[in-house]
């Protein structure tokens, strides 16, 4: 039984490591993403959460990635794999700036995330969008919950559509420019190439 558990998250690693589609070539932003210090209820997002963010607990920054979904397709996530493992470009830290993510078509739903070992917390989601268009707007939403069921595979149901539901819808001119747009974990700010 544990054979095909690693089997299975071998094979879900590679799958969400592969690269980017052909959208990837063209210009796009370089998003940079601030996480809170702690979880929501206190404990830091690696490490012992009795110990908070102690000198005990040295890796207590989270190990962010982020997730980018379109309507209808699986989760683009910009991580390092490094054989079974997944790794962030920007390990143990608060703050990590992502190169060239294709943002276009919108909407587009952003799924920060802590990866961890077996479970990855999610940071915080978002829906970019340039406007008020309520049918693509619904389709990112079905996509974040498909999201939701391949990053955190063992969260409760109740959990993945409470992280949906609470999704900023922001529009895209809100967030470029180095100007920081809040979510309830995190803050990101995205800059054009």
């Amino acid at each position: 039984m544990i054979r095909i558990l690693n089997c299975l998250g071998a094979a879900l690693a590679f799958v969400l490591s592969m690269p980017l589609n052909a959208q990837a070539q063209q210009p796009g932003f370089d998003i940079t993403v601030t996480a809170n210090a702690t979880k929501p209820n206190g404990s830091p997002w690696d490490g012992v959460p009795r110990f908070g963010n102690s000198k005990i607990n040295l890796n207590a920054a989270p190990d962010i990635a982020v997730c980018i979904v379109r309507a209808n397709a699986k989760p683009e996530c910009i991580w390092r794999p490094q054989r079974r493992r997944l790794l962030s470009i920007c390990q143990n830290a608060w703050t990590c700036k992502f190169g060239n993510v294709p943002a276009q078509p919108l909407p587009i739903g952003l799924v920060f995330i802590d990866i961890d070992a077996r479970n990855h917390d999610v940071i915080d989601v978002a829906i970019l969008t340039d406007r008020n268009d309520a049918d693509a707007n619904a389709e990112i939403a079905d996509s974040l919950r498909t999201a939701m069921t391949i990053l955190t595979p063992n969260r409760s149901e109740n959990t993945k559509e409470h992280l949906v539901r609470n999704a900023k819808l922001l529009p895209l001119a809100d967030c470029v420019a180095g100007k920081p747009c809040r979510l309830t974990q995190s803050q990101f700010t995205l800059t054009r190439r």
